[in-house]
C-alpha cells in the first residue's frame, strides 16, 4: 500500500512537476539535444512510476488471503480494483486521444506529392521537388522516408542554402525527431486542457526538436549558410522565430562550411 502512493506521487512530480522545472532556459537552447534527453528521460520515469504503482496495487489485491484482518484486506482488494480501473481508463483515454494523431503520422507518400513533382531516389530516402509557392521544407517519415522541396523555395535560397535546409530535414529523419514529437502531441491530447503541463511539454519539444535539427546541420552543411537560409525563410513567411534560431547559430563557433562534408544521401545533383 506505501509503495502504491509513493510511486504514484514519484509520478506526479515527475510528469507534473518536472516540466515546470525544464522550462526553456539559456542552457537548454544552447544544449538541445541535452535538455530534450532530460525531457524525456523524466517523462519515462514518470510513466514507468505511474505502471509500477498499478503493478503494486494489482499485487497487493492478490496478498488478500494472507492479511491478518479484515480491514487490512479490504483495503488490498479496493485498491487492487482500482489499479485495475485505472489501467481501463488510461488505455481507454490513450486510444481515443492519440488515434487522430497516429493516423495522422500514417500519411503516405503517394497522398501528399502533387502531380508534376520530380523524386530523386536515393538509397535511404528520397528527395522530392515538388511545384509549390510554398517556402517550407519538410520531411515524411515511414517506409518510403521523403524529404519535400517546393519549387519556390529551391528558388529564393542559394544552392549551399538548399543544401543546409536539407540537411536540417535529413536530422529529423535521421533522429527519429517525427517519434519524440508524436509521444508529446499523445501526451498533451491525453491530458485535461485545463492542465498547462501537457501543452508546455509538446511546445518545449517541438522548438528544441528544431533547434537539434539546426545544430546538425550547421555541422554538416556550415553554420552560415543554415543561419542564411533560415533568416530568408522567416523573412518570407514573417516568423520571427526562423529568424531567433538563425541569430542563435551566430552566437556558437562552428566548423568552417568549406570543412563540413555533406552525407552523400543528401548531397544535391541535380533535383
Amino acid at each position: 500500500m506505501l509503495l502504491t502512493v509513493a510511486l504514484l506521487a514519484v509520478s506526479a512530480a515527475l510528469i507534473f512537476v518536472t516540466p515546470r522545472l525544464l522550462r526553456m532556459r539559456p542552457w537548454a537552447v544552447r544544449h538541445p539535444r541535452l535538455s530534450l534527453f532530460l525531457w524525456f528521460a523524466l517523462f519515462c520515469a514518470g510513466c514507468l512510476s505511474a505502471v509500477g504503482s498499478v503493478v503494486s496495487a494489482v499485487v497487493g489485491g492478490l496478498e488478500v488471503g494472507h492479511a491478518t484482518d479484515a480491514v487490512t484486506a479490504v483495503v488490498l482488494t479496493v485498491t487492487a480494483w482500482l489499479g485495475l480501473g485505472a489501467v481501463g481508463c488510461t488505455l481507454a483515454l490513450l486510444i481515443n486521444s492519440g488515434e487522430p494523431i497516429m493516423d495522422a503520422a500514417r500519411v503516405q507518400r503517394r497522398d501528399v506529392l502533387p502531380h508534376g513533382s520530380h523524386l530523386d531516389e536515393r538509397r535511404s530516402l528520397t528527395l522530392a521537388r515538388i511545384p509549390s509557392d510554398d517556402v517550407v521544407a519538410c520531411s515524411l517519415p515511414g517506409r518510403e522516408p521523403t524529404i519535400i522541396i517546393p519549387t519556390r523555395l529551391e528558388s529564393e535560397l542559394t544552392p549551399a542554402q538548399l543544401q543546409a535546409v536539407i540537411a536540417h530535414e535529413f536530422a529529423h529523419l535521421e533522429g527519429r525527431h517525427h517519434l519524440l514529437k508524436r509521444i508529446a502531441a499523445v501526451n498533451a491530447a491525453c491530458l485535461p486542457r485545463r492542465l498547462r503541463v501537457g501543452r508546455e511539454f509538446l511546445r518545449a519539444v517541438t522548438l528544441l526538436l528544431e533547434l537539434a535539427a539546426d545544430d546538425a546541420a550547421a555541422r554538416q552543411a556550415g553554420a552560415v549558410h543554415l543561419a542564411n537560409a533560415l533568416a530568408r525563410i522567416g523573412e518570407l513567411v514573417g516568423d520571427p522565430t526562423m529568424v531567433m534560431r538563425a541569430e542563435r547559430l551566430t552566437t556558437r563557433s562552428w566548423p568552417a562550411a568549406r570543412r563540413c562534408e555533406v552525407p552523400s544521401a543528401i548531397r544535391i545533383r541535380t533535383l
